[in-house]
Protein backbone atom coordinates (compact mmCIF):
# COMPACT_ATOMS: atom_id res chain seq x y z
CA UNK A 1 0.00 0.00 0.00
CA UNK A 2 1.33 3.48 -0.65
CA UNK A 3 2.45 5.74 2.04
CA UNK A 4 1.30 9.33 1.61
CA UNK A 5 4.05 11.64 1.17
CA UNK A 6 3.44 13.42 4.70
CA UNK A 7 3.23 10.02 6.39
CA UNK A 8 6.72 9.31 4.80
CA UNK A 9 8.33 12.23 6.83
CA UNK A 10 6.78 11.48 10.01
CA UNK A 11 8.14 8.34 10.10
CA UNK A 12 11.57 9.29 8.77
CA UNK A 13 11.98 11.49 11.75
CA UNK A 14 11.14 8.23 14.11
CA UNK A 15 14.14 6.03 12.19
CA UNK A 16 17.24 5.49 13.85
CA UNK A 17 18.86 5.04 10.59
CA UNK A 18 18.26 8.35 9.46
CA UNK A 19 19.92 12.23 10.06
CA UNK A 20 18.50 15.35 8.86
CA UNK A 21 21.22 17.36 10.18
CA UNK A 22 20.72 21.24 10.53
CA UNK A 23 21.39 23.48 7.77
CA UNK A 24 22.11 26.45 9.93
CA UNK A 25 23.08 24.88 12.27
CA UNK A 26 26.09 23.44 9.27
CA UNK A 27 26.66 26.65 7.98
CA UNK A 28 28.33 27.73 11.22
CA UNK A 29 30.27 24.47 12.41
CA UNK A 30 30.92 20.94 11.77
CA UNK A 31 28.25 18.54 12.00
CA UNK A 32 28.35 16.44 16.01
CA UNK A 33 29.19 13.00 14.03
CA UNK A 34 31.97 14.51 11.70
CA UNK A 35 35.03 12.38 12.18
CA UNK A 36 32.82 10.12 14.65
CA UNK A 37 30.56 8.37 11.86
CA UNK A 38 32.10 5.05 13.33
CA UNK A 39 32.49 5.35 17.00
CA UNK A 40 29.06 7.08 17.15
CA UNK A 41 26.60 6.06 14.69
CA UNK A 42 27.56 2.72 13.40
CA UNK A 43 29.23 1.70 16.86
CA UNK A 44 32.15 -0.44 15.40
CA UNK A 45 35.17 0.06 13.39
CA UNK A 46 34.98 -0.63 9.15
CA UNK A 47 35.13 0.87 6.03
CA UNK A 48 33.59 3.63 5.61
CA UNK A 49 31.74 4.27 2.65
CA UNK A 50 29.38 7.05 1.05
CA UNK A 51 26.56 7.18 -1.45
CA UNK A 52 26.11 10.51 -3.04
CA UNK A 53 22.49 11.30 -4.50
CA UNK A 54 21.34 8.06 -3.10
CA UNK A 55 17.75 8.51 -4.30
CA UNK A 56 15.42 5.40 -2.61
CA UNK A 57 18.57 4.03 -1.18
CA UNK A 58 18.20 0.30 -4.15
CA UNK A 59 22.87 0.58 -4.31
CA UNK A 60 23.01 1.68 -0.54
CA UNK A 61 21.16 -1.23 0.38
CA UNK A 62 22.97 -3.88 -2.00
CA UNK A 63 26.15 -2.94 -0.64
CA UNK A 64 24.63 -3.12 3.22
CA UNK A 65 23.44 -6.69 2.31
CA UNK A 66 26.60 -7.40 -0.15
CA UNK A 67 29.13 -6.38 2.27
CA UNK A 68 28.76 -6.82 6.04
CA UNK A 69 31.67 -5.40 6.92
CA UNK A 70 31.31 -2.06 5.97
CA UNK A 71 29.58 1.05 6.93
CA UNK A 72 27.20 2.13 4.31
CA UNK A 73 25.63 5.81 4.18
CA UNK A 74 23.51 6.99 1.56
CA UNK A 75 22.88 10.67 0.97
CA UNK A 76 20.20 12.48 -0.87
CA UNK A 77 18.32 15.72 -0.57
CA UNK A 78 14.84 13.64 -1.08
CA UNK A 79 13.21 12.45 1.80
CA UNK A 80 10.30 10.87 0.75
CA UNK A 81 12.83 8.44 -1.50
CA UNK A 82 15.15 8.07 1.54
CA UNK A 83 12.16 6.70 3.50
CA UNK A 84 12.10 3.82 1.36
CA UNK A 85 15.87 2.81 1.50
CA UNK A 86 15.55 3.39 5.42
CA UNK A 87 12.57 1.40 6.17
CA UNK A 88 13.81 -1.40 4.11
CA UNK A 89 16.75 -1.67 5.95
CA UNK A 90 14.86 -1.26 9.46
CA UNK A 91 12.81 -4.73 7.93
CA UNK A 92 15.78 -6.47 7.10
CA UNK A 93 17.63 -5.69 9.85
CA UNK A 94 20.28 -4.45 8.11
CA UNK A 95 22.82 -2.38 10.83
CA UNK A 96 25.54 -1.04 8.56
CA UNK A 97 23.19 1.13 6.82
CA UNK A 98 22.29 4.83 7.65
CA UNK A 99 20.61 7.58 5.21
CA UNK A 100 21.11 11.31 5.22
CA UNK A 101 19.38 13.90 4.14
CA UNK A 102 20.74 16.91 3.14
CA UNK A 103 22.43 18.96 0.10
CA UNK A 104 25.61 17.36 -0.70
CA UNK A 105 27.03 21.21 -0.90
CA UNK A 106 27.19 20.58 3.32
CA UNK A 107 29.38 17.72 2.63
CA UNK A 108 32.91 18.95 4.36
CA UNK A 109 30.53 19.84 7.19
CA UNK A 110 29.44 16.19 7.83
CA UNK A 111 32.37 14.38 7.62
CA UNK A 112 36.18 15.14 8.72
CA UNK A 113 39.21 15.14 6.10
CA UNK A 114 40.43 12.19 5.66
CA UNK A 115 37.13 9.85 7.18
CA UNK A 116 35.97 7.97 3.79
CA UNK A 117 37.10 5.17 2.59
CA UNK A 118 34.95 4.94 -0.91
CA UNK A 119 32.23 7.51 -2.56
CA UNK A 120 29.93 5.51 -4.93
CA UNK A 121 28.11 8.35 -7.39
CA UNK A 122 25.42 6.12 -9.02
CA UNK A 123 23.73 7.57 -12.01
CA UNK A 124 24.04 11.27 -11.51
CA UNK A 125 21.60 13.60 -13.08
CA UNK A 126 23.67 15.30 -16.09
CA UNK A 127 22.92 18.82 -15.90
CA UNK A 128 24.10 19.59 -19.52
CA UNK A 129 23.97 23.32 -19.44
CA UNK A 130 25.07 23.50 -15.83
CA UNK A 131 27.87 20.81 -15.41
CA UNK A 132 29.03 22.64 -12.05
CA UNK A 133 26.28 21.28 -10.22
CA UNK A 134 27.17 17.89 -11.11
CA UNK A 135 28.06 15.49 -8.31
CA UNK A 136 31.38 14.60 -10.42
CA UNK A 137 32.35 18.03 -10.96
CA UNK A 138 35.58 19.28 -10.34
CA UNK A 139 33.51 21.78 -7.25
CA UNK A 140 32.48 17.89 -5.73
CA UNK A 141 35.67 16.04 -6.29
CA UNK A 142 37.77 18.90 -4.45
CA UNK A 143 35.63 18.11 -2.04
CA UNK A 144 36.02 14.46 -2.43
CA UNK A 145 39.35 14.37 -2.52
CA UNK A 146 40.12 16.49 1.18
CA UNK A 147 37.57 13.74 2.94
CA UNK A 148 39.17 10.45 1.44
CA UNK A 149 41.62 8.10 3.23
CA UNK A 150 45.08 8.03 1.71
CA UNK A 151 43.49 4.85 -0.56
CA UNK A 152 40.41 5.77 -1.27
CA UNK A 153 38.24 5.15 -3.96
CA UNK A 154 35.93 6.93 -6.25
CA UNK A 155 33.57 5.47 -8.32
CA UNK A 156 31.05 6.05 -11.05
CA UNK A 157 27.82 4.37 -13.31
CA UNK A 158 26.02 6.47 -15.56
CA UNK A 159 24.08 5.39 -18.79
CA UNK A 160 24.91 8.86 -20.07
CA UNK A 161 28.42 8.17 -22.44
CA UNK A 162 28.66 12.16 -22.61
CA UNK A 163 29.00 11.81 -18.52
CA UNK A 164 31.92 9.16 -18.26
CA UNK A 165 33.45 11.12 -21.52
CA UNK A 166 33.80 14.25 -18.96
CA UNK A 167 34.48 12.32 -16.23
CA UNK A 168 37.76 10.58 -18.09
CA UNK A 169 38.71 13.94 -19.35
CA UNK A 170 37.81 15.66 -16.13
CA UNK A 171 38.58 13.43 -13.13
CA UNK A 172 42.62 13.65 -13.99
CA UNK A 173 42.74 17.39 -14.15
CA UNK A 174 41.10 17.55 -10.74
CA UNK A 175 43.99 14.94 -9.05
CA UNK A 176 42.04 11.52 -9.80
CA UNK A 177 43.85 8.55 -10.90
CA UNK A 178 41.39 6.78 -13.36
CA UNK A 179 41.70 3.06 -12.54
CA UNK A 180 42.07 -0.27 -15.05
CA UNK A 181 39.13 -2.12 -13.66
CA UNK A 182 40.05 -5.05 -16.26
CA UNK A 183 43.47 -5.38 -14.46
CA UNK A 184 44.87 -7.02 -11.23
CA UNK A 185 45.43 -3.23 -9.41
CA UNK A 186 42.47 -1.86 -10.34
CA UNK A 187 39.78 -4.49 -10.07
CA UNK A 188 38.11 -5.35 -6.31
CA UNK A 189 35.58 -7.33 -4.69
CA UNK A 190 33.50 -4.16 -5.12
CA UNK A 191 33.67 -4.12 -9.29
CA UNK A 192 32.63 -7.31 -9.25
CA UNK A 193 29.62 -6.80 -6.70
CA UNK A 194 28.76 -3.63 -8.11
CA UNK A 195 27.54 -5.15 -11.54
CA UNK A 196 24.71 -7.44 -9.70
CA UNK A 197 23.38 -4.37 -8.09
CA UNK A 198 20.23 -3.62 -9.41
CA UNK A 199 18.49 -0.09 -9.00
CA UNK A 200 15.62 1.68 -10.50
CA UNK A 201 17.83 3.49 -12.80
CA UNK A 202 19.88 0.15 -14.12
CA UNK A 203 16.94 -1.78 -14.55
CA UNK A 204 14.80 1.37 -17.01
CA UNK A 205 18.40 1.75 -18.67
CA UNK A 206 18.88 -2.10 -19.15
CA UNK A 207 15.14 -2.36 -20.38
CA UNK A 208 16.22 0.73 -23.19
CA UNK A 209 18.99 -1.16 -24.14
CA UNK A 210 21.29 1.33 -23.17
CA UNK A 211 25.21 0.73 -21.79
CA UNK A 212 26.22 1.07 -18.22
CA UNK A 213 29.45 3.07 -18.50
CA UNK A 214 31.46 2.33 -15.20
CA UNK A 215 35.11 4.29 -13.87
CA UNK A 216 36.90 4.23 -10.73
CA UNK A 217 39.52 6.46 -9.39
CA UNK A 218 41.69 6.82 -6.86
CA UNK A 219 42.32 10.79 -5.63
CA UNK A 220 46.47 12.34 -6.03
CA UNK A 221 47.02 14.19 -3.35
CA UNK A 222 49.06 17.41 -4.10
CA UNK A 223 48.43 20.96 -6.05
CA UNK A 224 46.31 21.11 -8.95
CA UNK A 225 47.02 23.18 -11.98
CA UNK A 226 43.73 25.47 -12.63
CA UNK A 227 41.57 23.66 -15.37
CA UNK A 228 41.18 25.74 -18.56
CA UNK A 229 37.51 27.06 -18.54
CA UNK A 230 37.09 25.48 -21.90
CA UNK A 231 37.18 22.17 -20.94
CA UNK A 232 34.98 23.15 -17.91
CA UNK A 233 32.25 22.59 -19.91
CA UNK A 234 32.90 19.75 -21.73
CA UNK A 235 31.69 17.25 -23.62
CA UNK A 236 28.12 19.52 -23.78
CA UNK A 237 30.16 22.62 -26.04
CA UNK A 238 31.87 21.88 -29.09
Amino acid sequence: MRVPKLERYRQLAAFPNFLEPPVKHLLETSFELSGKWNDAFFRRPAPLILEMGCGWGDFSLGLARRFPDRNILGLDVKGGRIWRGAAMALEEGLKNVGFIRIEGEALERLFAPGELDEIWVTFPTPYLRKPEKMLISPTFLARYRNLFAAEGFLHLKTDVEALAAYARKLWPLCGFRILDTESAEGRSDADVAHESIDTNFQTRAVGKNKSIYYIKATPIFGEIAPIPKSLLRLPWSR
